[in-house]
C-alpha cells in the first residue's frame, strides 16, 4: 500500500465529501481512490468513512484522523515546495482566494499582469464570500472584507471598505433625493446577500449605532447586479467606491448624503479589503513575489 497516496486520497474526499470530485482532482478512477482508502483502513484496522450510495461522511474516528493528518500534510507538503523551489525564479501553483466582486474587478486584472511577470506561477483562483483556511494550506494568498483579520494570519490593508449611498438620476427625479435617515428607510434599497445571510446596513447617528430596516427592493449576493439595478432605477443601494467610481465618473449614479447620520455596511472602523497570507508560507518565491506584487498592484491609486 502507498500509504502516503492513501492519506491524500482520504483526505480529499474528507474534504470534497465525494469520492467522484477526489478522484477527478487527482485524475484517477473513483475504484482508485476507494480501494486505496479501503486498504489504508485495513491498515488501522478501523473505518474512516461512511459509505451509502446517496452520502459521504466521516465516522468519528475518521474525523480525529483527519484533524491530525491534514496539517502534516499540509507541511510536508509544504516542505517539498519549499527545498524544490527555484530560489531565482518563482514557480508552482499559487492559490488564491478573493470576494466576488472585488476578485473580477481588482484582483483578477492585476495578476493578469502578474502573470506576464511570471509566468511560470500557475494561478488557481477562486471567487468567493466563503473563508478558506490559510493554516490549514487551503490557500496561498486570501483578499477578506473584513474589519478583523485572523489573528493567525499576516494581513495587509489594501484599501478602506469605504460605501456610498448611490441612486440613478432617474429614480432621483422619479422619488426625490432623500437627505434624513427617515427619508431613507422609507425607500427602495438594493442589498446584498452574503453566505451567512443579508449585509444590513448600519447608521451612526447622535445617539449611537442602529441597523436601518428600509424596503428591500432587490437583493443579490453579487455586487455589481446591485450596481446595474442601481443604474436601472431600480432602488437605492450601499456600494464600495472601488467597484463603482466609473458609474459616478459617468454621472450615471447620483451620490446620496444623509445630513443625520453616517450609513456604512459595518461598525468596524477598521473595515477594509485586506491581503492575507500564512507566515511560513511567506519562506516560498512565489509567495513573497506575489505578495509583493499585489501590494504595489492594489494599492496604487486609491482613493481615500
Amino acid at each position: 500500500m502507498n500509504r502516503l497516496r492513501a492519506v491524500k486520497y482520504f483526505i480529499e474526499v474528507a474534504t470534497r465529501k465525494n469520492f467522484t470530485h477526489a478522484a477527478k482532482f487527482f485524475g484517477v478512477p473513483p475504484s482508485s481512490v476507494s480501494r486505496r482508502i479501503q486498504e489504508l483502513e485495513s491498515y488501522l484496522g478501523v473505518e474512516l468513512i461512511h459509505r451509502t450510495t446517496r452520502s459521504v461522511s466521516l465516522t468519528e474516528l475518521g474525523v480525529l484522523y483527519l484533524e491530525h493528518v491534514r496539517p502534516a500534510m499540509a507541511a510536508l507538503d509544504y516542505a517539498d515546495e519549499l527545498v524544490s523551489s527555484d530560489s531565482d525564479r518563482p514557480m508552482g501553483t499559487l492559490k488564491i482566494t478573493a470576494p466576488p466582486d472585488y476578485g473580477r474587478l481588482c484582483v483578477i486584472p492585476a495578476l493578469e499582469k502578474f502573470r506576464l511577470s511570471y509566468p511560470s506561477v500557475v494561478l488557481d483562483i477562486e471567487l468567493t464570500d466563503h473563508v478558506s483556511s490559510l493554516a490549514a494550506n487551503d490557500v496561498d494568498i486570501a483578499f477578506r472584507a473584513t474589519g478583523q483579520p485572523p489573528s493567525r494570519a499576516i494581513a495587509r490593508k489594501l484599501v478602506d471598505n469605504k460605501f456610498l449611498l448611490l441612486a440613478s438620476p432617474h429614480y432621483i427625479e422619479k422619488n426625490g433625493l432623500p437627505t434624513t435617515l427617515a427619508q431613507l428607510e422609507a425607500r427602495d434599497v438594493l442589498i446584498y446577500r452574503r453566505p451567512d445571510g443579508l449585509l444590513h446596513w448600519q447608521a451612526e447617528t447622535v445617539d449611537g449605532w442602529r441597523e436601518l430596516q428600509p424596503k428591500h427592493a432587490y437583493i443579490c449576493n453579487h455586487g455589481d447586479a446591485l450596481a446595474d439595478q442601481a443604474v436601472a432605477g431600480t432602488g437605492i443601494a450601499l456600494l464600495p467606491l472601488w467597484g463603482v467610481q466609473n458609474f459616478v465618473d459617468e454621472g450615471k449614479l447620483i451620490v446620496i448624503e444623509i445630513q443625520d447620520a453616517e450609513i456604512s455596511i459595518s461598525r468596524n472602523p477598521d473595515s477594509g479589503i485586506y491581503l492575507l497570507y500564512h507566515r511560513p508560507k511567506f519562506g516560498l518565491h512565489k509567495v513573497k513575489t506575489a505578495v509583493a506584487f499585489l501590494e504595489a498592484e492594489l494599492t496604487a491609486g486609491n482613493i481615500d
